[in-house]
């Protein structure tokens, strides 16, 4: 498998690698250029649009009506929307999308109107910096939203989010890709006091803002080197499953969907003649008369565990330890035993257990709390003194006697079965 020869990394291809290597390799190793068009990524593109345009507006002196940076919107939504977009949920269509999307730019307007509170610096602008990663040096460049000059200096790094769900103020703060974009405008503005990033949540109209500190650019630094090194070394590029994966474009490349999307476009006849169909079909057979055994022999051991019961409880009325049949014996033995309280069937008993056994003289000898260890410790004498008398105690305040029967078939020789 070829490696990546890439000399320039962007946040979001970075991203792609996180999320699934083996869309990175399709998309940036081989080189398969494929762009599936969705509702939502139509809808992003043409707000992103008319913000873009809003702020040229604005950056040349002219505050656009609401009416404007809407009509910009539904041309730029009109012109992505067509046959390539793909409709997963038919329940919405092109104009439920299209009100989605004004209700974003009107809610953004309103809050934003007359667009004073600070000064644009650039729109959809390209920043980028070196990155030394062991003994070669790449460049991390991607394009930022809208950068701005606050009314007190600091710089502002804008990002326009259409998506429904809306981030915790951690996750914005754990956030590193607009956080990446933070160290390319410090690289030219050397003197920025303060860089605020900002997220726009425009379904919601809320705006989110993180600061990161000097520790955690540098950390942020010596990730993004870390995470070039571990693709620059990867050739097998792994595919990572996720929830995402609904809306990859490689789907029918993908050794985990390939085969899955190749039969789900056949006709039910067709799918039968399909080797693989017919393999995974044969096992699943097997399967099924596998678990349907395992289901019979959990009922013959139940069935069994009744009938050593009653053979055991036979024989102890009889007074014998051997019990026997037409073509076999049972033969019962009987052993008693303590029983220590367990930390899943009784935590409590068995938390203070272990608390008396670390405070007695017998703590030293058995390292931490081993039930059988303690039993059996008794039972031989394996202690004495001081050591013997702090068992006995433990055993006699938390053991349970218990008498166990086992029972043991077996068959005389020469005897038929009936």
């Amino acid at each position: 498998m070829e490696e990546d020869r890439s000399a320039k990394f962007s946040p979001s291809k970075l991203d792609v690698y996180k999320k699934c290597p083996r869309r990175y390799q399709y998309r940036y190793v081989d080189g398969i250029a494929r762009r599936r068009k969705t509702p939502e990524t139509t809808l992003g593109a043409a707000v992103h649009s008319a913000f873009e345009e809003l702020y040229a507006l604005v950056s040349g002196g002219k505050t656009p009506s609401l009416a404007e940076v809407t009509g910009h919107f539904d041309q730029a939504f009109d012109e992505g929307w067509d046959d390539a977009v793909h409709v997963k949920d038919n329940r919405f269509t092109k104009d439920d999308w299209r009100a989605v999307g004004r209700d974003c730019v009107e809610r953004y307007y309103c809050v934003h109107a007359p667009f004073t509170e600070d000064r644009t610096v650039a729109v959809e602008k390209r920043v980028g910096f070196p990155l030394q990663v062991e003994d070669h040096e790449y460049r991390i460049e991607g394009f930022i939203d809208r950068l701005s000059l606050a009314r007190d200096g600091g710089f502002e790094i804008h990002d326009y989010k259409t998506s429904k769900s809306l981030p915790s103020q951690e996750d914005v703060d754990a956030d590193w890709q607009l956080a990446l974009y933070e160290l390319a405008v410090r690289r030219e503005w050397p003197d920025a006091a303060e860089v605020r990033l900002k997220w726009h949540y425009v379904r919601h109209g809320k705006t989110l803002t993180s600061v990161r500190g000097a520790a955690a650019r540098e950390k942020l630094r010596a990730d993004a080197a870390a995470l070039v090194a571990r693709i620059k070394r990867d050739h097998a590029f792994e595919p990572k499953q996720g929830p995402l994966c609904d809306w990859c474009e490689y789907k029918d490349l993908c050794p985990l969907f390939a085969h899955p999307e190749k039969i789900a476009a056949l006709a039910p006849a067709e799918r039968r003649k399909d080797e693989g169909v017919r393999l995974v079909d044969a096992l699943t057979e097997i399967e099924d008369k596998r678990r349907r055994v395992k289901d019979e022999l959990k009922a013959l051991d139940c069935e069994k565990d009744g009938l050593d019961e009653r053979i055991a409880a036979w024989a102890q009325a009889a007074g014998v330890s051997v019990v026997a049949g037409v073509s076999a014996q049972a033969s019962v033995n009987v052993k008693e035993d303590v029983h220590l309280p367990t930390k899943t069937q009784e935590p409590e008993k068995h938390a203070a257990l272990e608390a008396d056994a670390r405070k007695s003289a017998l703590w030293g000898e058995i390292a931490r709390l081993d039930a059988h260890a303690l039993t059996e410790g008794v039972r031989s004498r394996r202690w004495s003194g001081e050591l013997l008398s702090a068992a006995e105690v433990l055993l006699e305040r938390y053991g349970r006697r218990v008498t166990a029967r086992t029972v043991r078939l077996r068959r005389r020789r020469g005897a038929e079965e009936e």
